[in-house]
């Protein structure tokens, strides 16, 4: 029978572990709050408990117990899928997730207030099931960016394991249309098929977790090697990406360019409006120069208010188009500051591979003396390397 007392103290262990993995993302979520969407599992796991529950309970009559536990098992399974949005970065909208929800809801009242024929209303609640662990399914192994990692795999393939349970169910209670409630709760497989429907949510968590744990060591990653306060590349990093784009240009014997930018008067910039108003321009011009760029250029921050961009296949010529539309464009760029705005200017280096040198610490010294030459000759200014007297 479903309710015998091993098959619920299975089901008690499997609420447990659900419990234990659910205030483990919620103590993640308190110390990572980067990471979106997992209050939301957290309530799907809730709902999903309650409608197990349901399913369990003896003195409800079966219809009941099967319906109203559908109600939350269609809840839990659509706040999967808003937290996997979530998650990804990729969230619904409110007024979208409101009518996902307004729409669930309403159509599990209508199917089991408003249907006379049994079959019919637990048929269309089981194939809700089935839609949204299909899409939760969908949507990890086909569009998420991260689709080819072993976790999202394992989630998605899962989730598509527990739409094909639930579609084995389905099929059993097609058997007999009369009493397809019945019909399935005396069916000898039951248990084995409802258990292996748990085991697969708990792999769903466990999944998730791991999906968690990858974005965590990404984010990581991404903080060791990236500025704080810009989001670009940090000196370090910077050093190290473009030691290996300068030996792939040397091999393929492409010229590349090297951009130094400087902002002009920058301390006097924190003295007169507070180190809060120059971070501030710290990261307008971080926008600015990511926004102008190209794909393939890297850009890092080598210091307080220092920049470089390293352009790979690119001469001298065509890396001064770059420097004088960034420079220009900031000089025009009001930033606010209080009721006023403020102007500021920026003074840049330019050198390429052939004039400044094939290795990155080279290229580097030699973007260095022409920006050098800019603040000297007055700042606001781009200066190639190529035109020093040296």
């Amino acid at each position: 029978m479903l309710a015998s007392l091993e098959f619920k103290t299975m089901l008690f262990m499997a609420g447990l572990m659900a419990l234990a993995l659910s205030l483990l993302l919620l103590a993640i979520h308190s110390r990572a709050k980067v990471v979106g969407g997992l209050k939301q599992w957290v309530i799907a796991n809730f709902c999903i408990g309650t409608a197990i529950i349901f399913f369990i309970q003896q003195d409800i009559s079966i219809p009941t117990r099967a319906l109203v536990g559908g109600l939350f098992m269609v809840s839990g399974l659509g706040l999967y899928f808003i937290s996997i949005r979530i998650f990804e970065g990729h969230p619904l909208s409110l007024k979208n997730t409101q009518k996902l929800f307004v729409a669930l809801i309403f159509s599990n009242i209508v199917i089991t207030l408003f249907s006379d024929n049994e079959y019919i209303s637990v048929v269309l609640n089981t194939a809700l099931c089935v839609v949204l662990c299909f899409a939760s399914a969908i949507y990890l192994l086909h569009y998420s960016r991260y689709k080819r990692s072993p976790e999202h795999r394992f989630t998605g393939g899962f989730f598509a394991i527990f739409a094909g349970l639930t579609i084995y169910r389905l099929y059993i209670l097609s058997t007999d249309a009369s009493q397809p409630v019945v019909r399935l709760t005396e069916w000898t497989q039951n248990e084995v098929t409802f258990l292996a429907c748990i085991v697969s949510v708990l792999a769903i968590n466990f999944g998730f977790i791991l999906m968690v744990n990858e974005k965590l060591s990404e984010l990581l990653v991404h903080t060791a090697g990236h500025d704080w306060l810009t989001g670009v590349m940090n000196r370090r990093n910077l050093e190290q990406v473009a030691e290996i784009v300068t030996l792939k240009s040397v091999k393929s014997k492409q010229l590349q360019a090297m951009l130094l930018m400087d902002l002009d008067r920058f301390k006097q910039i924190n003295d007169t409006y507070g180190h809060l108003f120059g971070d501030t321009v710290i990261q307008v011009f971080a926008d600015l120069a990511k926004s102008n760029m190209r794909e393939i250029d890297l850009l890092g921050r080598y210091g307080g208010e220092e920049f470089c961009i390293v352009m790979p296949n690119t001469t001298e010529q065509e890396a001064v188009l770059l420097a004088e539309r960034i420079r220009a464009k900031f000089e025009l760029m009001p930033i606010p500051f209080n009721d006023t705005e403020v102007n500021c200017t920026v003074s840049i280096g330019v050198c390429d591979s052939d004039k400044g040198g094939s290795d990155f610490k080279s290229m580097f010294s030699a973007a260095d003396q022409a920006l050098y030459a800019a603040k000297k000759a007055g700042r606001n200014t781009v200066i190639l390397f190529s035109t020093l007297e040296l």
